[in-house]
């Protein structure tokens, strides 16, 4: 009898030990602009028979002349900040993924304007022009990538180590070819499309992240409003916990002078 009891006690202290589930969060945040639409100088591409003949916006600051929503926000957990254990990381995103980004040259654009790299992971660089392009990825971890991109062409290039900051991408070329790779060791960043929006999926509910908001042309995030309140995310950087399921933070409003011309 005293030898059941004993086992018993036991495996109600085992049970009680077991590390509950992690539940999962989605997070979605759009950012606006607050105020008048800045005017960008043309892109003067006539040095280039090609490039003449195409319509090449200026990316720096691009926003939706309707909803004011600001594309090319990066919204993404801070490594720096926050260190995600493997049992932090959804399981369905934890492996580097075997899919290759692929950044293109579109008629004298590089497309996507700003490319999401897992550390390990491979990007194709193409070329669907049918003009010469390069590409010069420049790193602050790994080493500088600088390779000619043949018309119709394309290069591989593995990236082995994650990167501090987001950092460019250059056609020496076409000088006003410019993209932004963004190298973590985690699969959680965000990019806000033309809309503004980001939505970022499968993070860790109930334990507190860093995220960090960055912008190619920023001239200091650490004010910002959202949702109509004024709010300090210093350096850009902002702390939440986050409920299981569906989080929405709401609209952050930017002002003009955030963004450096």
């Amino acid at each position: 009898m005293k030898w059941t009891t004993l086992v018993a006690c036991s495996a109600i202290v085992a049970s009680s030990s077991v590390a509950p589930a992690q539940d999962w969060a989605d997070v979605t945040v759009k950012f606006v602009l607050d105020g008048a639409i800045p005017a960008l100088p043309a892109v003067n591409a006539q040095a280039d028979a090609f490039c003449a003949k195409q319509t090449i916006p200026n990316e720096r600051l691009v926003v939706d002349k309707d909803s004011k929503g600001i594309a090319n926000m990066v919204f993404m957990i801070d490594s720096k900040q926050t260190k995600l254990a493997n049992d932090k990381i959804h399981p369905d995103l934890r492996d580097v993924p075997a899919a290759k980004p692929v950044l293109d040259n579109v008629n004298c654009q590089f497309i996507p304007h700003i490319v999401h790299i897992r550390a390990g992971q491979t990007i194709d660089v193409k070329n669907s022009d049918t003009t010469g392009h390069n590409a010069k990825f420049v790193f602050f971890n790994n080493d500088e990538w600088n390779q000619v991109i043949p018309n119709g062409g394309s290069k591989s290039l593995q990236i082995k180590k994650s990167e501090s900051g987001p950092s460019k991408v250059e056609c020496n070329i076409h000088p006003w070819m410019t993209a932004y790779h963004v190298v973590t060791d985690h699969p959680y960043v965000g990019i806000s499309n033309n809309a503004g929006v980001v939505k970022i999926e499968k993070l860790p509910a109930g334990t507190e992240l860093t995220f960090k908001l960055w912008h190619e042309a920023q001239n200091k995030f650490d004010e910002v409003s959202v949702n109509g309140k004024a709010e300090s995310w210093k350096k850009g950087n902002v702390k939440l916990t986050l409920k299981p399921g569906a989080n929405d933070l709401g609209t952050v409003t930017l002002k003009p002078d955030k963004f450096k011309p």
